[in-house]
């Protein structure tokens, strides 16, 4: 089983309020509360790079073939914070870059893909 974490907290506190709403007695209006207030503080605690992280991934995932793969990471660079490498399915390094944004990285590595990877979609 998964660990638990804020996003699906949420979404579990908002399938307690669509409860709470069908019979209100079943799930009283101050556990809902309760359960959005500290929802909504673990999901403000969540630090912005690791939302970038997982959008850089998504996005890199929509331009690279099936079967190959994208990893992605912060950077000790200033400059270029973000980085990320695309591995074809023999676990080959088809692409690699660091870059200022997810969407400079992302177009730099749509770029560097071989010919048929990726440019349809750009």
């Amino acid at each position: 089983m998964s660990k638990p974490n804020p996003i699906t907290d949420a979404i579990g506190v908002v399938k307690l309020a669509g409860m709470h709403f069908q019979n209100p007695t079943a799930v009283p209006a101050n556990v809902v509360r309760d359960a959005s207030t500290e929802v909504l503080q673990r999901l403000e605690a969540i630090q912005p790079e690791a939302l970038q992280l997982v959008t850089l991934y998504t996005d890199l995932l929509a331009i690279t073939p099936a079967g190959w793969l994208p990893h992605v990471t912060l950077t000790t660079d200033p400059l270029r914070p973000f980085g990320a490498v695309i591995t074809d399915e023999a676990g080959n390094v088809a692409a690699h870059d660091k870059g200022k944004t997810v969407d400079s990285l992302v177009a730099l590595l749509r770029l560097r893909l071989p010919a048929g990877c990726g440019e349809a979609l750009a």
